[in-house]
């Protein structure tokens, strides 16, 4: 008796050889993963925004190139659509790129299936975001500017840390509202659409310290 393939099966099997095909002939931004989501392989275009080469990024954790604001988020989404036996994810990342820098951007991914549901792997792609008009990087802010009053300072480090709205409501005591409308100022001060491309332009500017956990702003950057 001839076996054939359910209709998600093929599904799947077509997306692993769209993603060999990507991998091979385009610019894009990929990684395939294990089923640990540690990197298996990775396109140009991926060492290029996170560094380092083919042989270091082998068997690393993909979420180490993560920030740690959204590292934790990241790994627990693709550990859930596995868990529960779904395809695809999709989430907003801050990456960790060459020489310290920092970028914001979005991943999406599936989850590739052989026989009795097992992982095969995982292939994650990621989309930087592209900041200010027409996809150009959006104005310098120095230190000079001071951009950020003291109460503003404590809810981007709350964010750069995950904390939801909620959480920096209760911890700085203001409505949920008043800290929706400070970081709804923060974006159109440093021109960016989202909490992640906030993060990372904090980072950009100068504005974040790096290296250090929890998140912190740098003095200057505050307005006394």
């Amino acid at each position: 008796m001839t076996v054939t393939a359910t209709e998600s099966e093929t599904d799947v099997s077509t997306r692993a050889q769209v993603a060999r095909t990507l991998f091979e002939w385009s610019n894009l931004c990929i990684a395939s993963l294990d089923a640990k989501q540690h990197i298996v392989d990775t396109s140009a275009e991926f060492l290029r925004r996170f560094g380092g080469t083919q042989r270091s990024r082998a068997g690393q954790d993909f979420n180490e190139l993560l920030h740690p604001g959204t590292r934790d988020k990241v790994r627990r989404k693709i550990q859930r659509v596995i868990a529960e036996n779904r395809t695809t994810f999709d989430d907003s990342i801050v990456g960790l790129g060459p020489r310290d820098s920092v970028f914001s951007g979005g991943m999406n991914g599936f989850v590739a299936r052989g026989a009795g549901s097992q992982v095969d792997g995982i292939v994650v792609m990621v989309t930087p975001d592209k900041l200010g008009d027409g996809g150009n990087p959006a104005p310098g802010v120095s230190a000079r500017h001071q951009v950020l009053t003291e109460i503003d300072a404590r809810i981007l480090e709350g964010v750069a840390a995950g904390a939801s709205t909620v959480q920096l409501a209760s911890r700085l005591h203001l409505s949920r509202q008043g800290v929706e409308y400070r970081i709804g100022s923060m974006f159109r001060k440093l021109n960016v659409p989202n909490r992640a491309a906030l993060v990372s332009r904090a980072y950009a500017i100068g504005a974040l310290t790096v290296g250090t956990w929890p998140p912190r702003i740098k003095e200057d950057f505050v307005r006394r």
